[in-house]
């Protein structure tokens, strides 16, 4: 049973880390889209030269989740985001409900604020 736990454990810390390794391989500029996709999804009438600062990847985590549940979509916590092929475009995917392990994956438009489900 404690074996168990340790390999459980081990590979929670696994997936953690290689979370947090592709989340910081993002450019600034990906980064800054981000923000806006959570920006327009609140509403505000911004383009990418109103975003300055790069705020940290919990807090852009934070925006996307957000910015995804104001476009009528689950998103308890944003567990990946993936950049795709096409410009200012990223694949997310999130646990859906808190407390929860069903996960959700969503296509999100940045520059105009909008997510669909793929």
């Amino acid at each position: 049973m404690m074996k168990n736990a340790i390999i459980l454990n081990g590979i929670i810390t696994l997936c953690l880390l290689s979370l947090s390794v592709h989340a910081e391989s993002l450019s600034d500029v990906q980064k800054k889209e981000l923000m806006l996709f959570g920006m327009k999804a609140m509403g505000l009438n911004v383009g990418i030269n109103h975003v300055k600062n790069v705020l940290s990847i919990s807090e852009i985590n934070e925006m996307v989740a957000t910015g995804l549940n104001l476009n009528g979509h689950l998103c308890a916590e944003l567990v990946a985001i993936r950049p795709l092929k096409v410009k200012s475009s990223y694949e997310a995917t999130c646990i859906a409900y808190r407390g929860g392990n069903a996960k959700k994956e969503y296509v999100i438009d940045a520059l105009k604020g909008l997510a669909f489900v793929p």
